[in-house]
């Protein structure tokens, strides 16, 4: 027996949402289920920029920060799965897993990206690895500062290196190079034994570095890590630093010395710090901005104050910052899931966020942790 195949018919049977996307970022093809979940028409949808469709952006995503079909899938030719926001119907923004591979048009040759996007289930572990993803995006944002913290104790160790190399073949020819460098090398001495002391403390430096940074792929676990709240805060600033120095922000710190250690998740605390310190930095002024850390211990709770001189939040805004998806920043990396995730992590601990704000003035963020 023959059957005649309509493959638009096929396409337009599956209940996962299909589109096509060339290498200008325009999709050319949506089937039924993909325009369905959306408030735009088919002619709306089809020759529109997917960026436009799928993120309200004006732009396109940035690779550095987002799986991007058009840099992986038809530019190096690979196959992904990765985890998006999308909005859909009623300009309601959701999580949704696409499986995206290149398809090779045989008469003209052209790549073009084909995307299967399938909405994800609350509680499922697609949502895990959603939330999972967008924690690391926050960290992936200060990618740049945290380079700059590791090429610098790398500089210093190559120089020590060249000084090595210098002494022991008798040439000091090297320490001329080293007056102009901004390494903390000083010529003038054959110390082998204190430029191999520097090379372990800069290596030491680089593993500081990095095991802040693989603390926030770890997993939000249970309140089982017993925590110093200060060191955790502490070293979390330091990664946004180079964000503020970039701004000309100010930042303050003011620790109570009478803090207890705490059952905690490190790893939860560590990811609420980074991702309200990163919106505090971005809503204050350049040059004008202050952003203070706070901690305070009060009855069975730690305060942990997070304050800013910024633009605020309206009123009609606060009501909704823990909102999943909620984002004033349309055309930026800002999924608008780091405030509920944040809640979602202090609450599922036991603890709480509050915040006030007034317009022109600035916001302050209130986290209580507990603690027996």
């Amino acid at each position: 027996m023959s059957i005649s195949l309509n493959y638009y018919d096929i396409l337009n049977g599956i209940s996962d949402g299909i589109i096509v996307i060339d290498e200008n970022f325009r999709i050319i093809y949506a089937n039924k289920a993909f325009v369905n979940n959306s408030d735009l028409s088919r002619d709306e949808i089809v020759g529109n920029y997917c960026y436009k469709v799928s993120h309200l952006r004006d732009n396109p995503c940035d690779p550095m920060l987002e799986s991007c079909s058009i840099e992986e899938v038809i530019k190096k030719r690979n196959t992904v799965k990765v985890i998006h926001g999308h909005f859909g119907c009623k300009n309601k923004e959701i999580a949704v897993e696409i499986s995206s591979a290149p398809f090779i048009d045989s008469n003209t040759g052209k790549v073009y990206a084909v995307e299967v996007v399938r909405q994800i289930s609350s509680g499922s572990s697609s949502e895990t690895k959603f939330n999972l993803s967008q924690r690391l995006a926050k960290v992936a944002y200060l990618a740049e500062g945290v380079a700059h913290e590791i090429n610098n104790p790398l500089n210093n160790i190559l120089a020590s290196i060249d000084m090595i190399r210098s002494c022991i073949a008798g040439n000091q020819e090297l320490e001329h190079k080293l007056n102009n460098s901004e390494t903390i090398i000083e010529p003038g001495s054959c110390d082998i034994k204190k430029y191999f002391e520097l090379m372990q403390s800069e290596i030491e430096r680089c593993k500081s570095i990095t095991q802040k940074m693989l603390l926030f792929s770890r997993p939000v676990s249970e309140p089982t890590d017993i925590i110093d709240v200060n060191n955790s805060i502490n070293e979390t600033v330091s990664l946004l630093m180079f964000l503020a120095n970039q701004k000309n922000v100010m930042i303050k710190k003011k620790f109570a010395a009478d803090l207890p250690v705490i059952n905690f998740s490190d790893a939860g605390l560590r990811q609420v710090i980074l991702n309200i310190g990163i919106n505090a930095i971005q809503a204050v002024n350049e040059n004008l901005g202050i952003v203070y850390f706070v901690t305070k211990k009060m009855k069975n709770y730690i305060l942990i104050f997070i304050i800013d001189n910024g633009k605020g939040i309206s009123v009609e805004d606060i009501k909704r910052i823990f909102d999943p998806f909620f984002s004033k920043n349309k055309n930026t990396s800002n999924s608008g899931l780091g405030l509920s995730i944040s809640l979602s992590i202090i609450t599922s601990l036991g603890g709480s966020i509050d915040v006030r704000s007034k317009e022109n003035i600035g916001t302050k963020f209130t986290i209580k942790v507990p603690y027996e």
